[in-house]
């Protein structure tokens, strides 16, 4: 990060604490971090995950907003049309993951404004980049949407590979297949947080 990184990213994590637990499941080298999403501040405590550069894809109508853009994008974020992604989008983020960077996909496609803690339905594509890139995946879950001066805990799973789907033809049926696992993970680690956070509470 450079200075002015810096200074946004200090602020940030004053006006938004958080906690990151089982840290030590952030694996060396490429990988695609799947992880709910309340909330823009959900970027920032995913920069806590790595030292190496994280990206990030965001949803293409964010550059309407040139300034805001101009400070996503230098932290990482990659615009994408989640309806028609561009075939250089996905060839420029999958090339990032080779070179041993993360990237971060919130699987639910927008963020989760129902006002509970469900995990949503998924959108295809992490599985796909995970496949593609023929790396691991890491499910992160946040416990709540973020609030001002209120703490905030996040979970870090252990890498899970989908290695079974390298060789097999990406049609509807098998990404449908890769898409329960991911949420199955996802889950599973959404409990894990849960009960952590009830056991500190004792």
């Amino acid at each position: 990060m450079n200075f002015f990184q810096k200074i946004i990213f200090a602020i940030f994590k004053f006006l938004f604490p958080s906690k990151g637990h089982c840290l030590e499941n952030v694996i060396d080298g490429g990988a695609v971090v799947v992880c709910n999403h309340f909330s823009i501040a959900d970027c920032g405590y995913m920069l806590k995950l790595t030292p190496k550069k994280t990206y990030f894809l965001a949803k293409s109508e964010l550059t309407k907003h040139k300034l805001f853009w101009k400070i996503l994008s230098s932290f990482g974020a990659l615009a994408i049309d989640r309806d028609n992604p561009s075939i250089k989008t996905m060839f420029s983020a999958l090339k990032l993951i080779k070179k041993g960077h993360k990237l971060v996909i919130f699987p639910e496609g927008t963020r989760n404004k129902t006002g509970t803690t469900e995990l949503q339905p998924i959108k295809s594509g992490a599985g796909v980049f995970a496949v593609k890139a023929k790396c691991p995946i890491i499910p992160v879950m946040i416990n709540k949407k973020a609030k001002p001066f209120i703490r905030s805990h996040f979970i870090v799973g252990e890498p899970f590979s989908l290695e079974e789907f390298y060789s097999k033809e990406l049609n509807e049926e098998t990404i449908k297949e890769i898409d329960q696992i991911i949420v199955d993970k996802m889950k599973e680690q959404q409990q894990k947080l849960v009960e952590l956070l009830e056991t500190k509470k004792k």
